[in-house]
């Protein structure tokens, strides 16, 4: 601030600012020394100080000290009413601009920077163990302490800024900031009144609104011992309206704009003998409502009640009329920063409160006998926050300055470089931010045994077996794609311990390397396609972090749709990759081989029509012969891999003698197509019993969009219902996102993708085709192969939905270029955009949100606590219980790493059992026995009638398993196989 600002600034203003931060902590002096507590009792002032100066008993100074006391909690009820009318005085000519937003600033960055530090303190302070921890220097058992309370981690502190619990004084500001936030407002109506008087009436109308019920809804007239006792009822009488008492800051906020342009029409010694009437007044009140019992805080004490309000008026009308236009400017200059620090101040007043006022309690016992230490305490209190403020406020003056670099840094950089610059800085940013969130996930959860029968299959095709005969599971051909990363690690470890996490690290790499050659590709799109695409990598399927046939085919889809839908036609090598993709998502889906025929027939289309003057999406030349054969080359290229590779360990005849019993996998019967296909849109109807309400209202609002010939026009009002829609989906999910259904938040912004399509004047229409509708025909294609119905339909439509993504970017940029305000007002255009970035964030947030806590078929990740050392498991944290089962099946393994190696069978369902097997063959048709039960027990005679050389050498069969053990052990006997018995398990050997 300049010199001649600051010479004619009224640092009266200033002053008030630092009186009212000193009465909060005097406020806090009472909250925190047990006034509260303390029976208001005892004699009068004057008869107790009378009878203690003449008989010199110290107990007649209780009353006296009580009364003390209560006046002084009463004036200083002064200090909120001082900030709120200091904030009408000085606000009282601000008018609405986009600018006058930025004033909000740095009020919340003082209140967050706050609220974590009071976080900070309170994690220390509050925990008996951290807080022993700290003051001996033992920071790492500090740190532990505060973990094991589950209070203190990133969401606790993030929510605790959001629902104003961080800093425990931060309710002001939740107040102010909407009091800020309609204060232009306030002014216009205030000033659109001409006169004094009708200002007046304005002030009494709001007075009389939230401070006069204060005045005359206090009282009981059902008793007649209520007036000898108040303090023993608080039910009073309403005799006025009381409904709007809670506007009092608006009546505050008008009255400080009063004082500021009319003042008090009353001499200077006038208004003190008023403030001290009045204070011996409501000090006489509050003595006689309290007596006989602990003080009470009514209606007429809080922040509307008539006591604050008289004496704030006063009191501040009092301090306004110093006059400082004689202070030297080092004077002024003090009580400026001074008051400049008063926002921190006031909420880093409850970190020294809790030192000073714990330090005193202690040390000082009786109640009364700490009212002198109030000159002591509360001036180290308000000190020790000030000269915290100090740092907040420099704090804040470094993000301020970093903020402003960074723009005009920006501003720049946009001159000189094209947009996608900085949208490619925040990619960078938000996907290293998720890859590291994502290493931290990978070690949490043993649950289930989908993750580790995942790489058994491409483990025993390291070990020699063959596909189509060797193993019986329909998914088998997706481990072709696994079987390098198997191959290498146990080629590179000579084992398979660890296997389980190194695959989650490699999956979170190969996703990250997809992620990447995806937003390359939509790039061009915008940020809301860049969201979406790192949407897309926080998602995991199942949230079962490892490559499977579900997530490497839905990896594989979206590849495939982005390449062929953004290639440039006249190149070649997009499109090849284009089509490798495409057939290894037919490896993981061998009913994606359709698109294959589909694609050919739209090639066929494309031919005939190519010529002709059409907008229709198969003109492109997406669809050309060209395009085709060279797709038609790529997925050659990996098809002859995987041929050579199968065919070079089974012969034809072979596969067609196993290949019927595949199909008798009881986990997947035989459905008819049209029944499957029936079944796809019930499983979508049925989702959720609310859903449907939700299906008729867009199925409406979808005919009326296609027969809408104006709906260019209308386009704000679709999208906003869409937007709705798809966020009461998304609402209808949440509760269960942390169970299996977790999948099923990825179906949410299908009604937004649908709309934003059609709405597009210039269409996104290779990717519709391309990513869109491979990404439908994938969700039907993996419905027939699947017994997870809605589970793994909303899987895949993230393929869909990650194009709706490019076409809500298309859609919006055109709204932006294009005046749309023919029949809608415009505010609805920015209400729709409004909208959805709601819902984009939203759907982050909980995507986020149910990782963090999610862990497939294991307990909270709380619970994780027990790390697995040994093993293909080695790394990953578990339950203890879990920890335990685990141990004690891979100790009984150990029994076999001194055998002579041979087939091995394991009669459960823990397929992670063949991966620990150090290399034994795998004597089985798979290592997902599809439950343990006669018909297994069936499958498995009809595996070794084929194929004889895999009779198991080696049986394993658990004590907890679901057979009837004793006659399966009893014919295994007597077919040769000799039995030994551990705590755990039945061991069988032939």
């Amino acid at each position: 601030m300049n010199e001649n600002r600051l010479q004619n600034r009224n640092s009266a203003l200033d002053i008030i600012r630092i009186v009212a931060v000193f009465t909060v902590c005097s406020v806090h002096f009472f909250l925190h020394n047990g006034f509260y507590y303390e029976a208001v009792s005892g004699m009068g002032p004057i008869e107790g100080l009378i009878s203690f100066f003449s008989t010199g008993d110290k107990a007649a100074l209780h009353g006296p000290l009580m009364f003390l006391m209560v006046m002084m909690r009463t004036f200083f009820g002064v200090c909120v009413p001082l900030f709120m009318i200091l904030t009408g005085w000085l606000m009282s000519k601000k008018e609405l601009s986009r600018s006058y937003y930025k004033g909000i600033r740095k009020t919340l960055i003082i209140f967050v920077l706050a609220s974590i530090v009071c976080m900070v303190f309170k994690s220390i302070h509050t925990v008996p163990a951290a807080y022993d921890a700290f003051y001996k220097g033992d920071f790492a058992r500090m740190f532990e302490a505060i973990k094991e309370t589950n209070q203190y981690d990133f969401k606790h502190y993030l929510l605790s800024i959001f629902d104003f619990t961080g800093a425990n004084y931060s309710w002001y500001i939740e107040m102010y900031i909407g009091l800020f936030l309609i204060a232009p407002f306030l002014n216009l109506a205030f000033h659109k009144l001409k006169t004094k008087k009708q200002r007046q009436v304005l002030v009494l109308t709001f007075i009389a609104l939230s401070t006069l019920p204060t005045v005359f809804n206090v009282f009981n007239f059902d008793t007649l011992t209520w007036w000898t006792t108040p303090s023993e009822n608080t039910t009073y009488q309403k005799l006025i309206p009381a409904f709007w008492m809670g506007i009092y800051p608006i009546t505050y906020y008008f009255s400080g704009m009063y004082l500021r342009e009319y003042g008090l029409k009353l001499k200077t010694k006038t208004l003190a003998a008023l403030l001290f009437g009045s204070l011996f007044l409501f000090t006489a009140f509050n003595w006689f409502r309290s007596e006989g019992g602990g003080f009470v805080t009514s209606v007429y004490g809080y922040w509307y009640g008539i006591h604050p309000y008289v004496l704030g008026v006063l009191f501040f009308t009092l301090l306004s009329r110093i006059k400082t236009d004689s202070f030297s400017l080092t004077a002024k200059t003090v009580l400026w920063r001074i008051s400049d620090l008063a926002l921190g101040a006031y909420l880093m007043s409850y970190v020294s409160d809790e030192i000073v006022y714990k330090a005193l309690r202690e040390n000082v016992s009786v109640m009364v006998d700490r009212l002198p230490y109030y000159f002591i305490t509360v001036p180290v209190s308000f000190i020790a926050a000030t000269a915290m403020s100090y740092i907040l406020n420099k704090v804040h003056d470094l993000i301020i300055f970093l903020y402003e670099k960074i723009k005009s840094f920006v501003i720049r950089q946009r001159e000189k470089e094209n947009g996608l610059f900085w949208q490619d800085i925040l990619f960078i940013i938000l996907m290293v931010g998720a890859f590291i969130f994502g290493l931290w996930k990978c070690s949490y959860g043993f649950g289930g045994n989908d993750e580790a029968f995942y790489l058994t299959i491409p483990h025993r095709l390291t070990l020699g077996d063959a596909l189509f005969s060797d193993e019986w599971h329909l998914s088998q051909l997706s481990s072709f794609l696994l079987l390098p990363f198997t191959w290498i690690y146990t080629a590179a470890t000579g084992s398979t311990e660890g296997i389980l996490l190194a695959a989650r690290i490699f999956y979170l790499f190969v996703h990250a390397a997809a992620t990447l050659i995806i937003y390359k590709c939509l790039r061009k799109y915008g940020y809301i396609a860049m969201f979406g695409t790192v949407l897309y990598f926080i998602f995991t399927p199942y949230n079962i972090m490892a490559l499977s046939y579900d997530s490497m085919g839905l990896e594989l889809v979206i590849l495939t749709g982005v390449l062929l839908g953004t290639a440039k036609y006249e190149k070649k090598l997009q499109i090849i990759f284009a089509g490798v993709c495409y057939f290894g998502a037919v490896l993981c889906n061998p009913y994606l081989a359709v698109g294959y025929f589909i694609y050919a027939l739209c090639m066929v289309v494309h031919l005939i029509i190519k010529k002709k003057k059409t907008n229709f999406a198969l003109k492109s030349e997406m669809f050309s012969l060209r395009a085709f054969l060279f797709f038609t080359l790529g997925a050659a290229i990996l098809g002859i891999v995987f041929l050579i590779f199968t065919l070079t360990r089974v012969s034809i005849p072979e596969i067609f003698t196993n290949l019927p019993y595949m199909m008798k996998d009881p986990e997947h019967p035989s459905i008819p197509l049209l029944k499957k296909i029936g079944s796809y849109f019930t499983s979508i109807y049925n989702c959720h019993p609310m859903f449907k309400y939700a299906l008729y209202a867009y199925g409406a609002t979808l005919i009326a969009l296609i027969f809408d010939r104006q709906r260019r026009y209308h386009r704000a009002v679709y999208l906003i219902i869409s937007a709705v829609l798809s966020a009461y989906t998304l609402i209808l999910f949440l509760a269960s996102l942390s169970t299996s259904t977790y999948n099923h938040i990825m179906f949410a912004p299908i009604f937004i993708t649908i709309t934003a399509y059609i709405l597009c004047d210039k269409k996104p229409k290779e990717l519709f085709v391309g990513l869109f509708c491979f990404g439908v025909l994938y969700s039907v294609c993996i419905h027939c192969t699947s017994n997870q119905y809605f589970y793994i339909i909303s899987v895949a439509l993230t393929a869909a939905n990650l194009a709706g993504f490019v076409f809500l970017s298309t859609l919006i940029k055109e709204m932006k270029e294009r005046d749309d305000t023919l029949t809608y007002a415009r505010w609805e255009k920015w209400l729709s955009f409004a909208l959805v970035t709601m819902f984009i964030f939203h759907q982050g947030i909980f995507e986020i949100s149910a990782k963090a806590t999610h862990v497939f078929w294991e307990n909270p990740i709380e619970e994780l606590t027990e790390e697995i050392t040994m093993g293909p498991a080695k790394g990953i944290k578990t339950t203890s219980y879990k920890l335990s089962q685990y141990n004690a099946v891979y100790s009984d393994l150990s029994v076999y790493r001194n055998k002579e190696k041979g087939n091995i069978l394991f009669m459960t369902e823990r397929t992670w059992t063949y991966l620990a097997a150090d290399g034994y063959p795998y004597g089985t048709y798979s290592a997902w026995l599809s439950g343990e039960n006669d018909y297994t027990v069936e499958r498995l005679k009809e595996f070794y009638a084929l194929n004889p050389e895999k009779v198991p050498k080696y049986i394993y069969i658990p004590k907890d398993s679901k057979w009837d053990i004793d006659a399966l052990v009893s014919e295994l006997i007597a077919d040769g196989y000799a039995v030994s018995e551990s705590v755990n398990a039945y061991m069988l050997e032939k």
